[in-house]
């Protein structure tokens, strides 16, 4: 029977060989030979594969041997190409030819949006070229002082009246001034800009010396002044002769229920004022004749402040 040899033997007998022979040799006498491998095996390193040969090098080496065998052939479906069912269709001919149109200008793009407030183009009222002529044949009143009246001198001498006074034809002027009431009531908001345009236009055409304005809302009773609402007070009719111009639409304007608007004894107050004072009134109105009422044309001469109106017109409607 083989005595019981232990791990601890096995490894003071291997420190004490020198060589692997020596190694086995102690192994078989213990009895230890039974596959156990004396060494860790030994691990071959994978070969590196090779380079690649370079563009140039390859264009140096000879063509490689052609090969029997032709390339293998492909279908569509393998490929997973689309194939063209319509290459195998006759082509057909055009039976004419035409021109294109020529194209049209570029369209330009619309101007952006700036911050600045562009003024929207303004149309007066009243023609442009007409307005001067208007506004003489309006606001100027006869006076006795033109060259001498031949045939009224004939007259008198003829039935053998005293010749106190050489007669003589009536002129128009506008030596007296004007007094330009502007009305800034709820109904003539739409038409503001056109009375601060014309009140311009009468300072050029009388003279700015000549012409007084003011300003009010609805009746010239309620305030008149040439400022703000707060800086006016009473009204006060002009020198007698002047002529008093009214920019209003005399309660036409503005809402039905207005507490505020102008109405027929208030206006009739004010003619009555302005006729005590020797003077004369006229209202030019932005609504056409259609919408006046009886009292209205009655009461003072109006005047249609449109594109129909003419120095001609206003000279037949002031006689």
């Amino acid at each position: 029977m083989r005595p019981e040899i232990w791990i601890g033997d096995v490894v003071r007998a291997l420190e004490v060989a020198r060589t692997e022979i020596e190694q086995a040799q102690v192994l078989e006498l213990l009895g230890l030979t039974g596959g156990i491998p004396l060494t860790d095996p030994v691990v071959t390193p994978p070969t590196p594969p090779l380079p690649e040969p370079s563009p140039e090098t390859a264009r140096e080496e000879p063509d490689a041997e052609p090969d029997d065998e032709p390339p293998p052939r492909y279908d569509a479906e393998d490929r997973h190409e689309t194939v063209d069912v319509t290459a195998e269709l006759p082509l057909l001919q055009p039976v004419r030819i035409e021109t294109t149109s020529p194209s049209r200008e570029p369209v330009r793009p619309l101007a952006r949006p700036t911050p600045e407030r562009v003024p929207l183009p303004y149309t007066p009222l009243l023609v442009p070229g007409w307005t001067s002529a208007i506004l003489r044949a309006m606001l100027s009143r006869q006076v006795c002082e033109g060259p001498v009246d031949i045939p009224a001198l004939i007259d008198t001498l003829a039935h053998g009246r005293p010749v106190v006074r050489l007669p003589r034809r009536p002129v128009s002027t506008l030596r007296d001034g004007i007094q330009v009431l502007v009305d800034r009531g709820t109904g003539m908001q739409p038409f503001r800009r056109d009375q601060d345009q014309l009140v311009h236009r009468i300072r050029t055409v009388v003279g700015s010396g000549l012409v007084e304005v003011g300003y009010f809302a609805d009746l010239p009773q309620r305030g008149t002044g040439p400022g703000a609402r707060w800086t006016r007070t009473t009204y006060a009719p002009p020198d007698s002769g002047r002529c008093v111009l009214l920019l209003s639409d005399l309660g036409l304007g503005g809402r039905p229920d207005d507490p505020n608007r102008g109405t027929r004894p208030g206006w009739e107050e004010f003619v009555a004022l302005v006729t005590r004072a020797g003077c004369g009134a006229v209202a030019l109105s932005p609504y056409p004749p259609k919408r006046w009422p009886e009292w209205m044309t009655r009461l003072l001469p109006l005047v249609s402040w449109d594109r129909t109106t003419t120095a001609g017109r206003i000279k037949a409607r002031l006689r």
